[in-house]
């Protein structure tokens, strides 16, 4: 009898061991970077400008994208890889305003401001360099396997012609 629990318990670490391998520390950075970026954004558009909604826009989006990571959802990735340019002309725009109007360092807020947009400049680089480094993790899911099938379904074909 004590053999049957062992070998139970070896089974369940086993599917253990699977299902936490499946996501490798890759997937887990970009995911981790995705979602603070997106609360950071979120964030800067709740306490600073309420209407600079594409912020708003972009902070919703970037945490879609950490969902869909967790999930190991291949969505995400296309998701990722069509809006980091959106993500990166975004904080890219804002680090060269901020700086071209008033300096790098004229106050501590200023500075602090210009040092999170460098820092989230190079983690969102490096997150979409893991993304598309681990892509092959990701799996298919039923919306995209649904919009393949409907891109390759051919028309029914017309009926015969009576004479």
């Amino acid at each position: 009898m004590p053999i049957r629990v062992v070998k139970a318990a070896w089974i369940v670490d086993e599917r253990l061991s699977e299902i936490t391998s499946e996501r490798s520390a890759g997937i887990w950075v970009a995911l981790a970077i995705y979602a603070l970026g997106g609360v950071y954004m979120l964030s800067f558009w709740m306490l600073f400008d309420r209407l600079a909604f594409h912020l708003a826009v972009l902070g919703i989006l970037s945490l879609a994208i950490s969902a869909a990571l967790f999930k190991l959802s291949r969505w995400g990735f296309w998701l990722g890889l069509f809006t980091f340019p959106l993500f990166l002309t975004n904080a890219a725009y804002a680090l060269l305003t901020s700086t071209g109007f008033v300096g790098w360092y004229p106050n501590l807020q200023t500075l602090a401001f210009n040092a999170s947009m460098v820092v989230y400049l190079i983690f969102l680089c490096f997150g979409f360099l893991l993304l598309i480094d681990r892509r092959s993790l990701l799996k298919t899911d039923r919306i995209l396997d649904l919009l393949g099938r409907l891109s390759t379904v051919k028309a029914p074909a017309s009926a015969p012609k009576k004479r």
